[in-house]
């Protein structure tokens, strides 16, 4: 467990971008907020003027939650970037600047090298995530506190605790899910940087890209196309699609009521897409460790 760790660690330090990253957008959202430039979503009406008085108590919580989720949303996407280049790069880089030379001369199993990167993407990364999002929602609280108590409305609306731990749950649920949804694809795309003798982003988008094109062309269905469309985008559907078609069909607030994120999860958590693509993550990791296990490193 020591060693594994220490390969986390190892891992962190190496790829600074997983730190700095969420800090930059941290230092942008306080940048946009002391020039006042940050929308509040729904508490703002078609004027611009703050509408937070006409908004029904029973419903400012809801939309509270929407405002901070929305904002963990943009953060867990950013973040979601630097997992996929990390995952890219996590084998292939040993390769190229012949590390793996190195790493394999000591005694760490090719299985425990793979496991703590495959944990860094899967768990450090969204993690961060998570840490990066709440502290972002403090500082939209605060800001927004200040921006109301100027306009001459209740400053303490945004920080109402029933409105905080909604959002805080909300960004926990989905770097949770986030965490399972995509582990297949981290899976494939380690294979990929295991295997690719160079342009590991080439060796990873180029065969998903062939089958969809060949499928389409040859069969004329989409399977292939709409199935790596809902792995990689079906997640925040499940999250949030509800509450957003509320306000896009012109139900307005009215649509929030009906918005029921713990039902949606529960379905998630018992879809069998979800296993499959665990049992598919599993299948993918073991191709990853055997490819590092007998290829050329030299190659």
């Amino acid at each position: 467990m020591n060693r594994f760790l220490w390969l986390v660690r190892r891992e962190i330090w190496e790829h600074k971008a997983i730190w700095v990253a969420p800090a930059i957008v941290i230092g942008c959202l306080v940048l946009l907020m002391l020039t006042g430039n940050v929308h509040l979503g729904p508490f703002t009406d078609m004027s611009g003027e703050a509408g937070l008085g006409v908004v029904p108590d029973d419903l400012q919580v809801k939309l509270l939650v929407i405002v901070y989720a929305g904002l963990a949303l943009v953060v867990s996407m950013i973040m979601g970037i630097v997992g996929f280049f990390y995952s890219l790069d996590a084998l292939y880089a040993d390769r190229r600047d012949r590390s793996v030379l190195f790493w394999k001369s000591l005694p760490l199993s090719d299985a425990e090298t793979v496991l703590s990167k495959f944990a860094v993407a899967t768990v450090v990364i969204p993690m961060v995530a998570l840490g990066a999002s709440m502290v972002a929602q403090l500082v939209v609280a605060a800001g927004g506190s200040a921006r109301f108590a100027i306009e001459g409305l209740p400053a303490a609306a945004m920080w109402r605790p029933e409105a905080l731990f909604g959002g805080f749950t909300v960004t926990f649920l989905r770097c949770l899910t986030a965490m399972l949804w995509y582990a297949p694809i981290i899976g494939y795309l380690m294979l990929a940087s295991a295997w690719a003798p160079r342009g590991p982003f080439l060796w990873a988008v180029l065969p998903a890209v062939g089958l969809w094109i060949g499928e389409r062309v040859i069969v004329g269905s989409t399977f292939v196309g709409d199935f790596i469309s809902s792995r990689l985008f079906g997640l925040y559907g499940v999250l949030s699609s509800r509450a957003e078609a509320g306000f896009e069909d012109g139900e307005g607030l009215e649509g929030l009521r009906n918005v029921d994120l713990v039902g949606s999860l529960r379905d998630f958590y018992a879809s069998p897409e979800l296993w499959f693509g665990l049992l598919a993550a599993g299948l993918l990791l073991l191709g990853a460790i055997w490819v590092r296990r007998y290829r050329d490193e030299t190659s």
